[in-house]
Order: C-alpha cells, then sequence, then structure tokens
C-alpha cells in the first residue's frame, strides 16, 4: 500500500469514527493557532479538520501552477507529511490557510524543478487567469458577462506575478502581510504598493476599453 493510499484508508476510518460525533464542530470556531497547536501535539481530529476544511481549496490553488494529477500528489504527500513532523512543525504565525499554500506551492516547485519539463506546467497566460463555470455564465446578465469579458482582458495585460498577486488579494481576500508571504517579499510595503501599482493598471485599461466602446457606438 502506498502512503497515498494508506493517508486515505486513515482517514476514511478517522471521518467514519468522528462523523457521528461533534468532535469535529469543537474546532469551527476556535482558533486557527490553537487548533495548529492541537494538531501539533497529536489530536487526529484536528488533523481530520484541517484536511477537511483545506483540501479543495489547496487543489484549486495548485492547479494554478501544474496539472491536476502532479497537484493532487503534492497535496496527500503534503499532508504525509505535516502528520509525520507534526512535532517539528513552526507554530501559526498568520493563518493555517497561509502555512499550507506556502507548503505547497513550496513543494510543487521543487517537483517541477526536479521534473525538468515543460510539459508539466501551464502557459504562463494561463496561470490564475478567471475561468468561470458554465453553470456561473449561465445566470450571468448580459452586462455581467461584458465585465467579465473587460476584466479578463484586463488581466491578460499583467505579468504572471502581477496575476498571482490579483488571485491572492481578490479571489482569497489576503491581506498586505499574507500576500507578502506567499510573494517572498521583504517588506509588506512592497506587497501593498504592488496591489496599488495593480489597482492603477486594472483602471486605467478599464478606461481605454470603455472608450473605445464609446467611439466605436
Amino acid at each position: 500500500m502506498s502512503n497515498t493510499e494508506a493517508l486515505n484508508y486513515t482517514l476514511k476510518e478517522w471521518k467514519e469514527e468522528t462523523s457521528s460525533s461533534s468532535r469535529q464542530s469543537q474546532f469551527a470556531e476556535k482558533d486557527d493557532a490553537v487548533i495548529w497547536q492541537q494538531f501539533k501535539v497529536g489530536n487526529e481530529s484536528a488533523f481530520i479538520y484541517i484536511y477537511n476544511s483545506y483540501f479543495e481549496e489547496l487543489c484549486q490553488f495548485g492547479l494554478q501552477f501544474a496539472q491536476v494529477a502532479l497537484v493532487e500528489d503534492c497535496v496527500q504527500d503534503m499532508f504525509i507529511d505535516l502528520r509525520r513532523k507534526r512535532e517539528k512543525l513552526p507554530p501559526i504565525t498568520l493563518s493555517i490557510r497561509l502555512f499550507l499554500f506556502q507548503s505547497l506551492k513550496r513543494r510543487i516547485f521543487n517537483v517541477l524543478k526536479k521534473k525538468s519539463s515543460k510539459l508539466e506546467r501551464y502557459a504562463a497566460s494561463e496561470h490564475f487567469g478567471i475561468s468561470p463555470s458554465q453553470e456561473t455564465l449561465m445566470i450571468l446578465s448580459l452586462q455581467q458577462k461584458e465585465r467579465l469579458e473587460k476584466l479578463d482582458k484586463a488581466l491578460a495585460g499583467l505579468n504572471e506575478k502581477q496575476r498571482e498577486v490579483v488571485y491572492y488579494y481578490f479571489y482569497k481576500g489576503m491581506g498586505y502581510e499574507e500576500i507578502q508571504q506567499m510573494m517572498g517579499y521583504d517588506h509588506v510595503k512592497s506587497a501593498r504598493n504592488m496591489v496599488y501599482r495593480i489597482i492603477g493598471k486594472l483602471k486605467e485599461v478599464f478606461l481605454i476599453t470603455l472608450s473605445l466602446a464609446f467611439w466605436n457606438t
């Protein structure tokens, strides 16, 4: 049995054990630092809570960097390592999500570096784009679809790093300090300045788009 299969099997047992009780709900209103500390000292319910809370979001985040099979393997392997090395993990400073995002991004990049294959990564233009589902498109009004198209064009004018910041700030609701850590900036001010520059650039593109629309009417 592989590590991933073993983890899945164990998770299934734990879920069956905790699904009929309220032990998982005990973490819902607790601070991340408390949940993380309980996980570190061996509380399996805390581990299951973290896994259930972030697994899908981590997979979606990982898809910004690599193909689905590689991402799923990285997420599973990351949780295996976290559980095995829990006692040596650092305390949470901002949020569990930030720690997991950083860990997954680093792991994916390390795997891609070892593979040294460009086929494993999406084209740069496809990273951190807007890809609404067909269901979402069906319920959008014509005006909303037009705005979405304008936003997509505006984002296309940004480089990959800028689109990544847009993803963290607007889509994930991260603050400047979290963005600083995700992007590896030396100072929080760098993250703030980047967000301001991006907003300015997006506004500029929107104004140009609106002007062209006016003159073409």
